[in-house]
């Protein structure tokens, strides 16, 4: 992501964000609408569709699965919760 708190733009970084504004910007940016360079225009289902579906296709990144353990064992604990339902 080109974000102005990213690598990309260091000019523009404010040492004054905390996580969560960051984290806030973050979340608008995914439900903002307006075309942007390298945006992908989608529905709100398409977008439900590609979140349920973020998980099983994060877990097989071994990077991910290292910097993410317990993610990793809660999806697992999920899995086999509904499994046994």
């Amino acid at each position: 992501l080109c974000l102005s708190m990213s690598d990309y733009h260091p000019e523009t970084w404010n040492p004054m964000w905390s996580v969560s504004s960051i984290l806030s910007g973050l979340v608008s940016f995914m439900y903002d609408v307006t075309p942007t360079t390298g945006s992908v225009n989608t529905t709100r289902a398409e977008k439900r569709k590609l979140a349920m579906a973020s998980m099983a296709f994060n877990a097989k990144s071994a990077t991910f699965r290292k910097l993410f353990p317990d993610v990793i064992e809660e999806q697992a604990e999920r899995a086999a919760k509904e499994a046994a339902a």
